[in-house]
């Protein structure tokens, strides 16, 4: 039995066009299961990408509220914007040493970015969380009030 499958929409690996392709003309029930080996795969890809990408934010935030306790401290203390943010990147660099050896480089877990983009980018990820999480408090708290009246 000949099925009709068009990847023209599919973005797949070279791989995975020529497992499709091979498995064309087998019976129905072999393209079924390359097809669901396939979608199997993709699956699977998009999973790790997400916790991936979910453990990537979570350090940014947390490397964020980090520098953000710096550039307060700063702030309080009477420095202008500029200045304070210098200062509180020193802090956060003396904070994150770099590993001497290879030793110290395989019981570290992860390394935050020291550059001042890097950082822009940690801080913004922590203050969008902030106003996220601060709407979702107030909404919950507002949705309380509604329902006591």
């Amino acid at each position: 039995m000949d099925i009709l499958i068009s990847t023209e929409k599919l973005s797949l690996s070279p791989e995975m066009l020529r497992e499709l392709t091979a498995c064309h003309k087998s019976s129905e029930v072999a393209v079924y299961t390359c097809l669901q080996k396939i979608i199997d795969d993709a699956e699977k890809f998009r999973k790790f990408h997400r916790k991936r990408h979910e453990k990537a934010l979570r350090r940014s935030i947390q490397w964020g509220a980090e520098y953000d306790v710096y550039l307060q401290k700063h702030l309080t203390a009477g420095l202008k914007q500029k200045t304070a943010r210098a200062v509180a990147r020193r802090d956060f660099i003396a904070a994150h040493p770099r590993p001497k050896n290879a030793d110290d480089l395989i019981r570290t877990d992860e390394f935050p970015g020291l550059s001042a983009p890097s950082l822009r980018y940690y801080h913004r990820a922590y203050q969008n969380f902030v106003t996220i999480y601060s709407r979702r408090i107030i909404l919950q708290i507002n949705l309380k009030k509604m329902n006591e009246k």
